[in-house]
């Protein structure tokens, strides 16, 4: 059976890895910024709402406020290095997408940056923030989805045969899906 060990509440740890890793993306003023994350998730399909949690300590937090928007972004393992630069960098010193040589595109509907990396991206309207102990919750409206179509299946589900998601297990290591393990279950 194993050992079991017991800690009071939910130490800062990662047993609760991995995590699939989304690039928060987020202008104010004139200037953009990149944030990994791997708390976040969908909260509701009608209306269509996503939730990222985001720490008062880090730069984007301040940003996310002022502008009131940001992407949502999902990109494949082969992007690793570049996502852990993001995370390792404060966009408070230095541009980091032109620092990693990642070109951007605009949003189509708000005004965030969309890494021309990611297969797909939320365009996300702050409607809400929640604080849950050392990190906020994020609510935000998707006004809309963008995604490159051969990442798909027509069924949606991403081709993890041929496409890799970049997963997160912590202290800087990445995973990706074995592509092979994937398995139909009917009941």
């Amino acid at each position: 059976m194993g050992v079991i060990e017991k800690v009071s509440g939910m130490p800062k740890t990662y047993y609760h890895y991995p995590r699939i890793v989304a690039i928060v993306g987020i202008t104010a003023g004139k200037f953009d910024n990149f944030i990994p994350v791997v708390w976040h998730t969908g909260l509701s399909f009608s209306p269509p709402l996503y939730g990222v949690s985001i720490s008062p300590k880090r730069h984007s937090y301040e940003m996310l406020y002022t502008s009131g928007e940001f992407t949502v972004n999902f990109v494949e393992f082969k992007y690793r290095k570049t996502i852990e630069y993001f995370g390792s960098v404060s966009g408070r010193e230095v541009d980091k997408a032109k620092h990693a040589g990642v070109n951007n595109r605009r949003a189509s509907i708000i005004d965030a940056p969309i890494p021309d990396m990611a297969y797909l991206s939320h365009e996300c309207e702050l409607v809400d923030s929640l604080g849950t102990g050392d990190h906020t919750l994020f609510i935000g409206k998707v006004l809309l989805t963008q995604y490159k179509k051969e990442y798909f299946d027509n069924a949606g589900m991403l081709k993890t045969k041929e496409k890799l998601p970049l997963l997160y297990i912590g202290k800087h290591f990445y995973i990706t899906v074995n592509p092979n393990s994937k398995d139909e279950i009917k009941l």
